[in-house]
């Protein structure tokens, strides 16, 4: 079990659970942070975070992606390799 805090950029983390204040959780079901939610991690900035959910694009902070527990699915830490084709 993983927090959203640990992903990197290009990371997609499935949600399992949300911890915090009752207040803090109806806040994040209202954007779409619901359990078994796909979350594509676009950028992390110190930190901060924005991620994808559904269609939306949501800037968070660290405290808040420190209550969203769930599965890192696919990690982009690998470098893109750039292909070259010489003329015959």
């Amino acid at each position: 079990m993983n927090k959203l805090n640990e992903c990197k950029p290009n990371d997609q983390f499935s949600i399992k659970y949300i911890d915090g204040t009752p207040e803090q959780k109806r806040h994040l079901q209202n954007l779409g942070f619901v359990p078994t939610t796909i979350i594509n991690v676009v950028n992390v900035i110190d930190d901060n975070m924005i991620v994808q959910v559904f269609d939306s694009r949501i800037a968070i902070n660290n405290e808040i992606s420190d209550h969203i527990y769930g599965t890192i699915l696919k990690k982009e830490n690998q470098k893109k390799r750039i292909l070259s084709f010489k003329k015959r």
